[in-house]
């Protein structure tokens, strides 16, 4: 586009290097006005595509922008393919939400490569999530060769044993926004927290499983493979500590984020409740 034209409100061009996948996605719940940690979200797409900060800011920003101006909830998709970032906005009703979730096991072992991107794998996770739905559930386990519980298909899994939260040590998988809100808020709440690779049947056997994703956030995993799984009713809670988290978009957007230092960041979220 010529350099005398404004670029689409929705689209940004950013180079592209080799090792760059050939594509990203980020996602997150715009819940009126307010959204969890849209600083981590664009920090691990510019840790993905190996591009700096002020390559993504003009869209986010935009992005906001126009959930701001837009009433309701939003699911927004972020997506950068082949140098091109651009974005949907994606109405959503509050119905679409759940609080708790059934799992199911695939029989082959999680085959991704690049698991810690954000979209490269999308069409193995969506195929393993319409595998689950046809045995019954709603969400796929990805489990690696060496038996290491590493993700589901599209959220983190963690789980609480004897009242300390229990998260994945396992490099093979992306790296969660919603779960790092969620290990901050059990920090701070003062509840123990443990990092270490699980196999499935020690986190089944857990007093309650979550996954976390940042459209549902926490769901609690009811059942396993048609089997039922136990509640330690500490889910609410949570979301009440996540909710506290969340920032208001008119004042991510006054903050200047595309020239904040961590100072200036570090205040912003103080202010929004962190």
């Amino acid at each position: 586009m010529s350099p005398h034209h404004p670029r689409p409100p929705g689209r940004t061009t950013v180079p592209r290097d080799r090792d760059t996948p050939t594509v990203l996605h980020d996602s997150f719940l715009v819940r009126e006005n307010r959204v969890l940690d849209v600083d981590g979200h664009i920090d691990r797409m510019v840790a993905s595509s190996g591009w700096p900060r002020t390559a993504f800011l003009p869209l986010y920003e935009n992005l906001l922008r126009a959930a701001a101006a837009s009433p309701g909830w939003s699911f927004p998709l972020v997506t950068l393919r082949e140098g091109q970032l651009t974005y949907k906005l994606r109405p959503l009703s509050p119905d679409a939400l759940r609080t708790t979730v059934t799992v199911w096991t695939p029989e082959e072992p999680d085959s991704r490569r690049v698991p810690w991107h954000k979209g490269p794998e999308f069409p193995l996770q969506t195929s393993l999530q319409r595998q689950a739905k046809s045995h019954g559930a709603e969400e796929a386990l990805m489990i690696g060769a060496d038996g290491i519980l590493r993700e589901g298909a599209y959220s983190s899994v963690v789980h609480w044993v004897d009242g300390a939260l229990v998260v994945s040590s396992a490099p093979q998988r992306l790296p969660s926004v919603t779960e790092s809100a969620v290990v901050r808020a059990a920090i701070s709440s003062g509840y123990p927290v443990m990092r270490r690779p699980c196999g499935p049947r020690e986190v089944r056997a857990a007093d309650e499983v979550w996954t976390l994703s940042s459209l549902h956030g926490i769901r609690v995993v009811t059942a396993w493979d048609g089997e039922p799984v136990s509640e330690a009713g500490i889910a609410a809670e949570f979301r009440e500590h996540l909710q506290t988290f969340e920032q208001d978009v008119a004042m991510w957007l006054v903050a200047s984020p595309s020239t904040a230092s961590p100072e200036q960041r570090e205040a912003r979220e103080y202010k929004d409740g962190k």
